[in-house]
């Protein structure tokens, strides 16, 4: 299960956050949309919130049911 391992590997997300952490030192605060529940879910099952900095805010935006009954254009 190669690909399952690489995004599960602890190590390689700290290095991560810790990358994120460097680029927005010093930033105001940083708002980040998530797309969809999955993404809502995902980040707080996995923890990834408390890797992110103080000044990174996530946002929830709209879910895939209210994507989905968007009129066709």
């Amino acid at each position: 299960m190669k690909y399952i391992d690489e995004f599960r590997n602890g190590t390689i997300a700290i290095n991560l956050s810790r990358k994120i952490a460097d680029l927005v030192r010093g930033l105001d605060t940083i708002t980040l949309m998530e797309v969809c529940g999955s993404h809502t879910m995902n980040i707080y099952r996995y923890g990834l919130k408390k890797l992110l900095p103080s000044n990174i805010r996530l946002l929830r935006g709209p879910d895939a049911l209210f994507v989905l009954r968007l009129p066709a254009i």
